[in-house]
């Protein structure tokens, strides 16, 4: 599971995601629970948000029909703009980099490997937890930046998929 605290107009929101599988999430919002389904995924050049939880760029998650709780309160809309920071070196598009510092136990993937979004691609040593990062979309493996037994920072260069 995953935490995020939002502060938007003056106002603080805890939202919790739990990923059920590929495609599905429990999201608990101000104690309220929805079940969400990912209804598509684009990456968008330059967008960061961080810690992010496969490392994916931005994701629209759209609700399931079926709602645990009581009905959702609309929220303002939030534009996030990325951190002036430079870009790793073996970043860019079709980049997937680390979201956390660690160690890597297992890379799972070589180069012209093809690997549907989630899959597990390597797992991360962070403070003693053994963390599987999966694809952050479906395609074709074309770089490998990494190896077992690599110390990474926050958004190293991973992997780089094919156009």
């Amino acid at each position: 599971m995953r935490r995020y605290t939002l502060n938007i107009s003056d106002r603080e929101f805890v939202v919790d995601v739990q990923e059920i599988d590929a495609d599905h999430f429990e999201v608990v919002v101000g104690g309220e629970s929805y079940q969400v389904r990912l209804a598509g995924d684009e990456a968008l050049t330059g967008a960061v948000i961080a810690p992010a939880p496969a490392s994916t760029a931005t994701n629209t998650a759209a609700a399931v029909p079926r709602k645990v709780a009581a009905s959702p309160r609309s929220a303002p809309a939030v534009s996030v703009s990325p951190p002036a920071a430079k870009k790793p070196a073996g970043g860019g598009k079709g980049t997937q980099t680390a979201p956390m510092p660690g160690v890597l136990l297992e890379v799972n993937v070589k180069p012209g490997d093809t690997v549907t979004r989630g899959q597990q691609v390597a797992i991360l040593d962070a403070m003693k937890m053994h963390n599987v990062i999966g694809a952050s979309q479906a395609g074709t493996v074309a770089e490998v930046f990494v190896a077992a037994g690599q110390s990474v920072d926050h958004d190293t260069p991973l992997l780089k998929y094919g156009e």
